[in-house]
């Protein structure tokens, strides 16, 4: 990839390659959610008793065919645009052969990017285990905590689905292709571009998590609040280190931050038990 005067030039060859390792991470994903939303299936279809015609394993089927078909979509994208616009990966660098431009940002090795991974998954993981532990009375019951170990298939979901999953469907897919957009098809990319990239998908995140329920819920301070330092701020650091760094420093943080929350629950579960 050349760049010049703010213009990104790249071959036309589609690297498939990448596409493959980064699908099968994301299918590894969903697999790992397929159970969970079993388990969910039969609790609500236990609920609804016989008034509701699918089985538990349809019901689950049926919830999947979507972030499937949306996990190819922004996968190929991501693929098809991130050189455009000067985003990479270094997983796509390394299988598909290719080295990167002499940038700043495309010289960025994972080390590199390791001091701010860490360091927001913590900060992030804190935000988040004491800000549903001090507001825990004042959230709407679909949003308590419960602070409950979690069973395997939960810890792997939040993991690889939650973790790489959601960084895979948003800022690989989405930020990288509102980025190619904004750029006027990566010809004069700047850096308010990533900015209103990464902030427009948080935002689009956060707001996915409360549009199912907003007919059944009050979105009270408390929950605004919670929306913006637990899903949006969240949002905003892993696109930052995205296009500060590499897709594999946000994947890595988010998953990390994740892994913090779950061990805190267990730690906070322990203690309460």
């Amino acid at each position: 990839m050349n760049v010049k005067n703010g213009e990104v030039s790249n071959s036309s060859k589609y690297p498939w390659r990448g596409f493959l390792v980064f699908l099968g991470l994301y299918l590894l994903g969903l697999a790992t959610y397929y159970p969970v939303l079993l388990a969910q299936a039969e609790v609500y279809l236990e609920i609804v008793g016989e008034s509701f015609a699918y089985t538990p394993h349809q019901f689950a089927g049926l919830a999947v065919i979507q972030p499937l078909l949306l996990g190819i979509v922004a996968i190929y994208g991501g693929h098809r645009y991130a050189e455009k616009v000067n985003l990479r990966s270094l997983i796509s660098e390394k299988v598909e052969n290719r080295a990167p431009a002499l940038t700043e940002q495309q010289s960025y090795t994972l080390a590199d990017s390791v001091p701010f991974v860490v360091l927001f998954a913590v900060g992030l993981a804190l935000l988040n285990i004491g800000f549903d532990f001090v507001f825990q009375n004042g959230l709407p019951e679909a949003f308590a905590p419960t602070f409950t170990e979690l069973n395997m298939w939960q810890v792997l979901s939040n993991l690889l689905y939650g973790g790489l999953g959601q960084e895979l469907l948003l800022r690989w897919g989405v930020m990288t292709a509102l980025v190619y957009v904004l750029s006027a098809k990566g010809k004069q990319v700047t850096q308010l571009h990533y900015v209103i990239g990464f902030t427009f998908t948080a935002i689009l995140y956060g707001f996915s998590q409360y549009s199912s329920m907003a007919g059944m819920i009050d979105l009270t301070a408390v929950l605004w609040l919670r929306l913006f330092l637990l899903n949006v701020l969240d949002g905003m650091l892993y696109g930052w280190l995205y296009a500060k760094f590499h897709f594999e420093a946000a994947a890595l943080s988010h998953l990390l931050t994740n892994l913090f929350i779950i061990l805190g629950t267990f730690v906070i579960a322990g203690i309460s038990g």
